[in-house]
Formats: structure tokens, sequence, C-alpha cells
């Protein structure tokens, strides 16, 4: 169901009543489904993927950061694993607070933070070391026959809701404001279901920066033999 951007453009059309373009370009409308995409996988955190990362000396900024790739949105699950050492969420404030003197420390690191699209640790990070950890990232662009959501099968009953965002916009673009309303009210209460079947982010946790507390040790441990 709507595996391609064109199909998701006729059911908007369907909808609208303009099975052939004359108010409303292909352009715009795709725009819009694209724009729709984007924000259900930003709003839902759907899209998780495990990442393996080399350092590379151009990579590091500050001496113990490194930018994320253009797919990051956040770190999933609150671990990251570096050079094999688990390391558990902070945040800068917080490691001011009880050491005025970390950003001097060498060694393998055992807390991380995140700072805009910036991976932080607690000790200073050297090139040819190994970053793991899983992250929520954004959906690929669709256009021809690239899938939406990344071709997770998981997602295809929600990929409507790209088709009710984009029909919204259309009415608002014709100043149609309750046609705009009901569909955004449509596509605004997917969301929420599509959060609640798919168990997305009951407790936050993707979303939070712990501060140091009795549930949060700061301790080392090794990454599980394969």
């Amino acid at each position: 169901m709507f595996a391609t951007i064109a199909a998701i453009e006729t059911g908007v059309r369907s909808l609208v009543n303009e099975t052939t373009a004359s108010f409303w370009t292909s352009a715009e409308i795709q725009a819009w489904i694209i724009e729709g995409l984007e924000d259900i996988a930003h709003e839902t955190h759907c899209l998780r993927t495990w990442k393996t990362y080399t350092i590379l000396a151009a990579d590091i900024f500050d001496e113990r950061e490194i930018r994320m790739d253009s797919d990051f949105i956040c770190v999933d699950e609150g671990k990251v694993y570096y050079n094999d050492v688990c390391c558990y969420p902070t945040s800068q404030a917080s490691m001011s607070n009880y050491d005025s003197e970390w950003r001097d420390h060498t060694g393998d690191p055992s807390q991380y933070y995140v700072r805009g699209d910036m991976l932080g640790f607690n000790r200073q990070i050297s090139a040819g070391d190994t970053v793991k950890f899983y992250q929520i990232e954004r959906a690929a662009e669709i256009s021809g026959s690239v899938a939406p959501f990344n071709g997770d099968y998981r997602l295809i009953n929600f990929r409507k809701l790209a088709r009710d965002y984009s029909v919204s916009f259309c009415w608002d673009k014709k100043n149609e404001t309750a046609k705009a309303d009901k569909y955004m009210a449509r596509y605004m209460y997917g969301l929420d279901s599509m959060k609640a079947l798919l168990g997305i982010d009951l407790d936050g946790t993707s979303q939070m920066i712990p501060e140091s507390s009795l549930s949060h040790w700061v301790v080392e441990g090794k990454w599980p033999p394969q």
C-alpha cells in the first residue's frame, strides 16, 4: 500500500477530487508528502538503526566530540559503546558540577553526552577508536520507486499518514480551513496511534539525559562477546 511517492500522490488527488494536475501541481503535493514522512519519522522515532563507526582524525572536535551523520536524530536506549566499553548518558553541566577538570582526563570514556548534532565523551578521544550505538534516524527522502520509511514493513499501514498530511495542506492552500483541519486532525490521531501500537517512547528514554543518580551508576562494562 502506497509503496511509492506516485502512489501516495494518487491517493491525495483522489481525496481532493483532482486526478489530473490543475490547481495543485505534482511538485507541491510531492513536497508535502516528503515533508509529512520526515515529520512522522521525527515525531514518532519509528526508525532505529545500529551504528558501528571508526573515528577519523578530521571528525574530532575539541578533543572529545564527533559530529553525527545527517540521518541522526538522537541516541536510542541511552547506551553508547566506546572501544567496547559501555558509556552512560550525562551532560556537560553535570560533569562540570562534580569535576571542573573533566576536560583534561584521558583514557577510555565511561560517559557520553549529546550537544546538538555532536556526540561527546568525558575523556579525550582518538582517531582509530570505535564507537557503537543505536540511534533514532531520519527516513530517506523518497522519489521514484524508493519506499517510504526505508522500506520498514512494520510501517506500511502508517504510510497513509503522509497522504493525510498532504491533503491537509492542499485544502489549506485553497483556504478551505475546515477541510484542512479535518485531515490534520486525522494525521495527528494517526501519529498517536502509531506511537501506541509500536510502543515507541513509552518512558521517554530516547529524549532524556538523566543526571547522576542511584539508577545510573558510573561504571564500565565490556560489550558481550559475539
